[in-house]
C-alpha cells in the first residue's frame, strides 16, 4: 500500500490545494456579504435622506441632486418623478417615471406608475398641441430630418371597420419605431393635435393637413393612409410619404388580399413605406428586420378589440378600454400590444393630485392608494377585470383603514404651474405629503 506522503506527492489528495481554495472562497464570501451590507446600508440612509428632503418640500434640491440624466434607482426615480410633479415639468416627471416603470416591472407599484403615465402623457400631449398650435407661425423651420409622423388611417370602406383606423396606424407606429435610423412621433402625440385642430374624425386627408401636423410636430416626413374592404373577405391597404416641407411625396405603396392575412398586408405595407424612405430590409440590422417582421396578432377579433381599446381610452373611457384590450386578449394571449396596453390602462380619470398622493403612497412602502373621489362606483366594481378577473361582482371590500391627515391635503399644497391651488403654506419646507385613503381588496 502506498502511503500517503506518496500519494499526496503523486497529486492524489492535493489537500492542501484544496484547503488554500476552499479558504479563497469563503474569504470571497465574508468579504461581498460586508460589501452588500456596507451598500444596502448606503442605500437606506440615501432613501432616508431622500424622504426626509422630500417631506420637508425639497423639491429642487432632490432634482439637483439627482440630476437630469442618470442611472436612477427606482426609489430615485419614483421621488424624482414626484418632485419634477410639484415643481410643475411633467416632461420630465415623466421621464423618471418611466425609468421607474422599468425597474419595477411586474410589481404592483410599477403597475400603478404605468396607469399614471398615461394619464400624464395624455395631459403633457394635449399642453404641447395647445402651445404648438399658438406658437405655430413662429415655429422653426428646421426639422428632424429623422422623423417621421404617422397620421391615422382613413376609412373608405364600411362603418362597421371604423375602429380598426388607431390599431392599423398604432402597429405601423411600432414597427416603424424598431428601425433605430427613425424617430417615429408617438401617436398620442398626433391624436393630440387632430383634437385640436378639429381632424380626429377624419385624419390627415390631405396635404396641406399633413405638412401643417407635420411642422407641429418637427417631423420631416409625414404619412397619410386609407383602408377600403370590398367585401367580406377582402381588403386593401393604402399609405403614402410626403416632405412636410414641400408636400413632395416621396413614395406611395400599396397591400390587398384576403382580411384574414390583414397582419401580412399590414407587414407588406410596412415594409414598403421604409424601402419608400431609404429603409429596405437589406440595409437593415438583423435584429432590427426580425422585430419589425414580428407579427402582432393573427387574429382578426383580436385585432378589433384593440383598436376599439384605444380609441375608448383616447375618449377617457378607461374602464371600457380595458375591457376591449381584455376581450383582446382573450382572443389571442400572445398579443403583446393589447397586453401592453391594458397594463397602461387606468381605472379612472386620476388628477394630478390624486397621482401625487398615490405616488408617494409607494414612497412610504405601504399599498398604493386609490383616490375614491377620483373613481366613480361603477369603476371601483370592474377595477378586477383589470387583474384579469372575468366577474366584477367577485369584488370583496376586506377593510378599508381611513387615516386622518395629519398635514394639509396635497390639494391645498402648491404643484407649480400645473394647475394645484396655493394654499397650505408655500413651496418652502413644511409641506410634506398627506395620507388619504387605503383600500386592501381580497378576491376568492
Amino acid at each position: 500500500m502506498q502511503s500517503i506522503d506518496h500519494k499526496r506527492k503523486k497529486g492524489v489528495i492535493p489537500w492542501r490545494a484544496h484547503r488554500a481554495f476552499r479558504s479563497i472562497i469563503l474569504g470571497a464570501i465574508v468579504v461581498l456579504t460586508f460589501c452588500s451590507i456596507i451598500v444596502e446600508s448606503a442605500w437606506s440612509m440615501e432613501l432616508k435622506v431622500l424622504r426626509g428632503l422630500y417631506q420637508n418640500a425639497q423639491y429642487a434640491e432632490i432634482v439637483k441632486d439627482l440630476g437630469e440624466e442618470g442611472a436612477w434607482r427606482a426609489d430615485e426615480s419614483l421621488y424624482l418623478g414626484l418632485s419634477h410633479l410639484r415643481l410643475g415639468n411633467s416632461e420630465k416627471a415623466i421621464r423618471a417615471w418611466k425609468r421607474y416603470v422599468t425597474l419595477e416591472k411586474g410589481s404592483e407599484g410599477g403597475r400603478k406608475i404605468n396607469q399614471y403615465l398615461t394619464l400624464l402623457r395624455q395631459q403633457h400631449a394635449k399642453q404641447e398641441a395647445r402651445r404648438l398650435i399658438a406658437q405655430e407661425k413662429s415655429l422653426s423651420e428646421n426639422l428632424d430630418a429623422k422623423a417621421i409622423a404617422v397620421s391615422l388611417f382613413q376609412n373608405l370602406g364600411r362603418a362597421e371597420y371604423a375602429r380598426l383606423s388607431k390599431g392599423l396606424a398604432e402597429m405601423i407606429i411600432t414597427d416603424l419605431s424598431q428601425v433605430k435610423a427613425l424617430r417615429v412621433v408617438e401617436r398620442i402625440q398626433i391624436q393630440a393635435i387632430l383634437n385640436e385642430l378639429k381632424l380626429a374624425e377624419s385624419g390627415l386627408v390631405d396635404k396641406s393637413s399633413a405638412a401643417r401636423v407635420g411642422k407641429l410636430v418637427g417631423a420631416a416626413r409625414v404619412t397619410t393612409g386609407s383602408y377600403v374592404d370590398f367585401d367580406a373577405e377582402k381588403i386593401r391597404l393604402d399609405a403614402a410619404v410626403s416632405r412636410t416641407e414641400t408636400g413632395k411625396l416621396l413614395t406611395a405603396s400599396e397591400a390587398s388580399g384576403a382580411l384574414a392575412t390583414f397582419y401580412e398586408l399590414e407587414k407588406t405595407l410596412v415594409f414598403k413605406i421604409l424601402c419608400g424612405i431609404g429603409y429596405c430590409p437589406e440595409s437593415l440590422e438583423s435584429r432590427e428586420r426580425l422585430a419589425v417582421e414580428k407579427i402582432h396578432t393573427k387574429n382578426f377579433k383580436a385585432f378589433e378589440h384593440y383598436s376599439e381599446g384605444l380609441a375608448l381610452r383616447d375618449q377617457g373611457e378607461y374602464v371600457e378600454a380595458a375591457r376591449a384590450f381584455s376581450f383582446a386578449l382573450e382572443e389571442d394571449p400572445t398579443f403583446d400590444l393589447a397586453r401592453k396596453a391594458l397594463l397602461e390602462t387606468p381605472i379612472a380619470e386620476f388628477d394630478l393630485a390624486a397621482m401625487v398622493s398615490g405616488g408617494e403612497g409607494l414612497g412610504k412602502g405601504g399599498p398604493p392608494i386609490l383616490d375614491l373621489q377620483a373613481m366613480s362606483a361603477s369603476a371601483l366594481l370592474d377595477a378586477p377585470i383589470l387583474q384579469g378577473k372575468t366577474s366584477p361582482k367577485s369584488l370583496q371590500l376586506s377593510a378599508i383603514q381611513s387615516q386622518v391627515p395629519l398635514f394639509p391635503l396635497i390639494s391645498q399644497q402648491p404643484m407649480g404651474n400645473t394647475g394645484g391651488t396655493t394654499g397650505g403654506g408655500g413651496t418652502g419646507a413644511g409641506a410634506p405629503p398627506n395620507v388619504n385613503v387605503q383600500i386592501q381588496i381580497q378576491l376568492p
